[in-house]
């Protein structure tokens, strides 16, 4: 077997299999487009060949530059039921995933886009059924043959039943003239419930089958970008299918509800806003639109959260424990294209014969007004020809020489309101036509000129560079990219624009039309004909060089915000929630909020590469931005200074912005070094980028980067790992191992609220726990929850279980917990007693220092911690025995016999331990007795396998005694101390029990390499086994991985 591995950005996974199958799969991220509308046309020319021809629409016009930067980038759409295709299915050739050293997949991986989604399992060779293939595979040879030229173009399979109901009744015949508030235009019929409900079912199905063919035909680094009301449903779908996805969505029409939507329509209006804030995020055209949307969620879903950010103008909604971010992008086109295409001499030469042909050879004062749209009830045809007829009946002297040419291609036939529409408007073009008959001057002349064919692009800016003024006036449009086409096209054209267009908000919020510059003539109100006639005869009227300087400031404009701008605008990490914003730091509070902020982002780094799943940019992103933060708030060296008016962090769970700024006052300030935090976000921001690195090696080039940061520099660095890498290479697999967390496998912070785990760090414990032990288990003094181990951790569930509160309270996965049951509520009561006190001495000027340093005041289960120094030593030692004194009076104030508490007196921390009474002795609970807990809880012995512990202080001695009373001859140790005192000890506990299976080494760096180089070993000596099983299994329970 041969494997070749590349990983990631820029590079393709090409994996061959004994040289008889090669498959590449693209690693960068795609642009996954899902549309129900395609974005070509595709037309059977004869009964086996189909031929395929450029789409037309906003939606494929903004789309498109988009989709050709990368040929691997995949469209995703329906074309109807008349397109005879299979329900897709996927090849069952298995791929295998390539590794780095660790045993980490190098990215994950996707037969996705490998094979078509309309390719068919192998049928049997009959007749009839080769006739069916054959016409497939024609039809396939089409596709095939543009996602060559282009992208790739894969259709979407739909019932035709399904989709019928879809697309000509709830998407055209409500949600349309719904979202464009034109309740006139909704179908009657739905006011019937039972039909609503049927009808909506379908609508539900058909987004059902696009979200499983996106999720079929995308892989985990990919965005996948939804488009339209079509499918308000698919993200919400696609997050239940694979949560790993990226979904946007955006809106290309308005969104402006009737009033009464939420009353007739309530659990479909419902549905759509909450299907809505299941994708990451969502775009509309306009802030009014966003501005309405907001509203509904308001006031419609009562328990979400909506939070306005000023600096990217985005609002974050939180519904369902679920967060969107939403803006507003104003669609644009594809400037260049435009400009080519005017510039042609054929396209020149075309427009001159339009004006020929329309205006007459004589006719040097007639204006060529032009209009095109899609033929659509909303696009204000029917008012624009009236509007036409008054203007040439109340200036008859306009008889003869201007002309309306208006072009609308006919769609939707199938759909009453529209045929009924359309119908209309052609009858009263004629009626027109036959009313305003030409002069004698000009026997040739006709008012309205009346086209439903679609025009080919290069003729469409012939008509732009052949018209005088430009007629974009619809009811309602999400942006109309049709105005900014004419103005690119043709600047020096007038423009009669109306306030129902997208592209008008745009333009009069960005200064283009207002009381002392108007660039345009702005339609008010679409039904007062009289207004819009009198817009007809003032742009007819118009000077030329008037229309031209107004025309050449939009036109700059719109070259400074292209289709480049719109479409970088809204795929843009920056915007969005999903990264850290850089912030001011100023206080605690917002010091913590941005650390756990950081604990999200880790967790998901983690998530991904354990899985193999390519990492995001916005991670780097979001790291760099926390530490551009942290480092704008040091004072001297890495040494800040923030306010301490909250003396305790905020909530894990806060979601609170940390944009808040607050005055000056004159609580004190607190002092901290955050040498630490700032170390290991940068460890965090080069361990993306080795990750994502192409070498099979990438993780020992981090570890060969962690050693710079060794004391003693990277010789000694690598002497420590080589050292404690022989303990465990001799221990070979561990079937036990059991851990401290600060000190040992994470370096303290200056507070433990700010001691997140690093992700470099969860994820060498993740594989190591995985291949190298079968139960891992850390124990730790810290709480399980309120600023607990839980809430530090970033590894997900299944690796290690958690022994809190010196092992008293454990928790083994989401089902699983259990606790030390001797502690009575007397004991309890006096626990919270002697918390109260302390509490309130916090609160003294002189002692409140101690609230923000090290683990501050920590309530466990079944002891109290209390900082007294924190892990560089910056409290006066004065201060800090004050301190001890003060918190030993208040246990004496509550046991004055001392026959319920014990005060432990650490390096950084007072421990306040209730007293045992076992037969004579009067005991505390240690780490050894938490690992008996564990042991009988989980009905486990330690006499099978060996046991590996790991530690940093006196307080991790009783975990190594009680493993060592079970396991002698088995159990090997390694602590990372610099104290010969702590080393003697570890030695002569070691020598009672005849073991020197002990190792030492200076930093939880050394520890973390030396666990990764065994996890190498164990890959290269057991390769055949499973690198990533789905559950650990224990007594009474499982546990996922």
């Amino acid at each position: 077997m041969v494997i070749k591995t590349c990983f990631l950005k820029f590079c393709y996974v090409v994996v061959l299999f004994n040289n008889e199958q090669s498959v590449v799969v693209h690693a960068w991220e795609r642009v996954i487009t899902v549309s129900n509308a395609p974005p070509v046309s595709l037309r059977k020319r004869n009964d086996s060949e189909w031929e395929i021809g450029q789409g037309s629409g906003g939606l494929v016009s903004c789309c498109e530059p988009v989709m050709n930067k990368d040929p691997e980038n995949v469209w995703l759409a329906c074309f109807g039921p008349q397109v005879p295709l299979r329900t897709p299915s996927r090849s069952d050739t298995p791929i295998y995933e390539p590794t780095n050293s660790l045993g980490l997949p190098l990215v994950r991986k996707s037969n996705a886009n490998v094979y078509l989604s309309m390719l068919q399992d192998p049928l049997r060779d009959e007749d009839e059924t080769m006739q069916e293939i054959r016409e497939q595979m024609s039809l396939f040879g089409v596709f095939r043959a543009y996602s060559r030229e282009n992208y790739h173009l894969n259709p979407v399979v739909v019932p035709e039943n399904d989709y019928n109901t879809f697309y000509g009744g709830i998407s055209n015949g409500l949600l349309w003239p719904a979202f464009h508030n034109l309740p006139d235009y909704m179908v009657k019929d739905y006011d019937n419930p039972k039909l609503l409900q049927e009808h909506w079912h379908s609508y539900v199905r058909v987004n059902y089958q696009f979200a499983i063919n996106t999720v079929r035909n995308s892989r985990p680094q990919d965005f996948i970008w939804v488009h339209d009301y079509h499918l308000l449903l698919t993200g919400s779908i696609i997050q239940s299918l694979d949560s790993n996805f990226e979904v946007g969505f955006f809106l290309h029409t308005p969104f402006q509800l009737p009033p009464d939507f939420f009353v007739k329509y309530r659990s479909i209006a419902l549905a759509i806003l909450c299907g809505m804030t299941r994708f990451s995020k969502v775009g509309f055209q306009t802030h009014r639109d966003r501005a309405t949307f907001i509203s509904l969620v308001q006031q419609y879903l009562s328990t979400s959260t909506v939070v306005h950010v000023q600096r990217t103008d985005s609002y974050r909604i939180t519904h369902g424990g679920w967060t969107t971010s939403v803006g507003v992008f104003p669609v644009s086109i594809k400037n260049e294209e435009y400009l080519n295409l005017a510039k042609s001499d054929e396209t020149q030469k075309q427009a001159r014969e339009i004006r020929r042909r329309i205006l007459g050879e004589t006719n040097a004062q007639g204006k060529l007004f032009f209009s095109c749209e899609r033929f659509d009830y909303t696009k204000g045809i029917k008012e624009k020809l009236l509007a036409f007829d008054k203007f040439l009946t109340d200036h008859p002297e306009r008889l003869g020489k201007d002309v309306l040419y208006q072009v609308a291609v006919i769609n939707r036939r199938g759909v009453d309101s529209y045929r009924e529409y359309q119908d209309a408007c052609l009858e009263l073009a004629d009626r027109i036509n036959a009313k305003h008959r030409p002069p004698a001057s000009h026997p040739d002349w006709k008012a309205v000129v009346f086209q439903t064919d679609g025009l080919p692009r290069n003729s469409v800016v012939a008509c732009y560079l052949a018209m005088d003024v430009g007629v974009v006036t619809p009811i309602k449009d999400g942006m109309n990219l049709v105005a900014k086409e004419m103005l690119v096209s043709n600047p020096k054209a007038g423009l009669i624009l109306s306030c129902g267009a997208g592209t008008e908000q745009q333009f009069s919020s960005a200064g283009f039309y207002s009381d002392t510059v108007r660039c345009y003539h702005r339609l008010e109100n679409l039904n007062d004909c009289a207004e819009f006639a009198s817009l007809f005869y003032d742009a007819a009227l118009e000077p030329a060089e008037q229309a031209s300087a107004h025309g050449q400031l939009l036109f700059d404009f719109l070259m400074a915000n292209d289709i480049e701008k719109w479409s970088g605008a809204f795929l843009d990490y920056s915007w969005t929630h999903e990264v850290i914003e850089p912030v001011e730091v100023t206080s605690l509070a917002e010091f913590y909020s941005l650390m756990f902020q950081t604990r999200t982002v880790r967790r998901q780094i983690v998530e991904r590469v354990v899985r193999g799943c390519p990492i995001r940019a916005r991670f780097s992103i979001s790291l760099k931005n926390v530490r551009a933060s942290l480092k704008a708030a040091c004072k001297q060296g890495n040494v800040v200074e923030l306010r301490s008016s909250s003396l305790s962090p905020p909530p894990p769970s806060s979601s609170s912005s940390t944009n808040s700024h607050h005055p000056a006052d004159t609580t004190p300030l607190a002092r901290l070094d955050i040498s630490d935090e700032l170390r290991q976000i940068d460890l965090d921001i080069s361990f993306l980028e080795f990750v994502q690195s192409d070498d099979y090696d990438n993780l020992e080039q981090f570890l060969h980067n962690l050693a710079k940061h060794h004391v003693d520099g990277p010789e000694a660095f690598f002497k420590e790992v080589a050292q404690a890498t022989q303990l465990m290479y001799r221990g070979d697999h561990f079937r036990y191992f059991f851990s401290d967390r600060d000190g040992t496998l994470k370096d303290y912070a200056c507070s433990y609220t700010s001691s997140i785990q690093p992700a470099y760090s969860a994820v060498i414990q993740a594989t190591f726990a995985n291949r190298c032990t079968q139960y891992a288990a850390i124990l730790t003094s810290a709480p399980l929850m309120n600023y607990g181990i839980l809430d530090m951790v970033v590894l997900p569930d299944g690796y290690f279980c958690y022994g809190a509160s010196i092992g008293r309270e454990w928790y083994i996965d989401a089902t699983r917990k259990f606790k030390d049951n001797s502690i009575g509520e007397r004991e309890m009561n006096l626990l919270e007693k002697v918390a109260d006190a302390v509490r309130e001495q916090l609160c003294r000027p002189e002692f409140q220092m101690f609230n923000w340093i090290g683990s501050g005041l920590q309530k466990h289960y079944g002891h109290i911690t209390v900082a007294h120094q924190d892990c560089y030593r910056s409290v006066p030692a004065d201060r800090s025995a004050k301190w001890i004194e003060t918190i030993r009076a208040l246990v004496q104030a509550v046991d004055p016999d001392n026959q319920t508490f014990l005060l432990y007196e650490g390096e950084t921390d007072v421990r306040v331990l209730l007293r045992s009474v076992h037969g004579t002795q009067t005991t505390v609970f240690t780490k050894g007795d938490g690992i008996e807990l564990f042991l009988r809880e989980m009905e486990l012995s330690l006499d099978d396998g060996n046991v590996l512990v790991c530690g940093d202080s006196d307080t991790d001695l009783p975990m190594l005694s009680k493993v060592l009373s079970l396991n002698p001859e088995r159990t090997y140790t390694i602590w990372v101390t610099q104290s010969d005192k702590l080393k003697r000890d570890v030695e002569t506990l070691c020598g009672r029990f005849n073991n020197a299976n002990y190792a030492f080494v200076s930093s939880p760096g050394v520890l973390l390499s030396a666990m990764a180089q065994a996890t190498i070993r164990e890959i290269r000596v057991r390769p055949s086994a499973d690198r990533r099983p789905s559950f650990r299994n224990y007594p009474g329970g499982s546990v996922c991985v």
